[in-house]
């Protein structure tokens, strides 16, 4: 924790924690919710004032664009979700419609908005074959020494879940969650998962730098990874 807080706290610690202020209650990312704003200025302060890229999976109510927007006041911020999320457009807020899990659908994305994204942060369904995909097919489009961020890995925890009929899609043996997948990564030092593709999982094997994961003690259960992408 000490090497992170280094990291992240180049000029005064009396700017650090404005992510956490900012976010209120207005997103779960939040000290109110999970938290994970606390552990994301650490990475993101050095970025805070460059004329960044960000994008997000997951839209909501749009309270997470508006924290990176207000956040970092020179990026380009912009977000994906299954229903129209246009009237969020601004200056610096652009929207997309598409499917996580849909690989035509992430392609047309990026085409639209081009790549060599500073942060991608997949706050969407959850599922796995959802967090999988999108990171698999992603990964590429992130800057050399940028960030993914895959949040909420606690859905890859069942037992809290089941009982209040939400389904993320992980098998009784769980061999195909998303924190498997980053145990496994831990352990072996190489990605494995049955929904990506032979060259996705090439890739990721070639160019993750490392992972962090930050889980919370709390009753939320509030996990987040946050891969580090080589810097070629």
């Amino acid at each position: 924790m000490m090497a992170l807080c280094l990291a992240g706290c180049k000029d005064s610690a009396r700017k650090f924690g404005e992510l956490n202020a900012l976010a209120g209650n207005t997103t779960d990312k939040g000290l109110s919710g999970h938290g994970f704003t606390e552990i994301y200025e650490r990475f993101f302060y050095p970025l805070k004032y460059e004329p960044i890229k960000i994008f997000e999976i997951g839209i909501e109510w749009g309270g997470s664009l508006r924290l990176w927007e207000h956040y970092f006041p020179k990026a380009s911020v912009y977000g994906i979700d299954i229903a129209d999320m246009s009237s969020m457009d601004s200056k610096r807020i652009h929207t997309f419609v598409a499917d996580q899990a849909d690989r035509n659908q992430l392609k047309h994305f990026i085409r639209t908005y081009g790549n060599a994204y500073d942060i991608i942060l997949d706050d969407g369904g959850h599922a796995m074959d959802q967090q999988q995909i999108s990171f698999g097919f992603l990964f590429p489009y992130v800057k050399p020494g940028g960030y993914y961020i895959i949040e909420d890995v606690h859905s890859s925890l069942p037992d809290y879940y089941r009982d209040l009929g939400l389904d993320y899609h992980v098998k009784d043996d769980e061999t195909n969650t998303t924190l498997r997948m980053i145990q496994n990564f831990v352990e072996t030092k190489k990605i494995e998962s049955q929904y990506l593709r032979p060259e996705e999982t090439r890739y990721l094997n070639r160019h993750i730098e490392y992972a962090v994961l930050f889980a919370k003690n709390s009753k939320r259960h509030s996990m987040t990874c946050i891969f580090k992408k080589v810097n070629e």
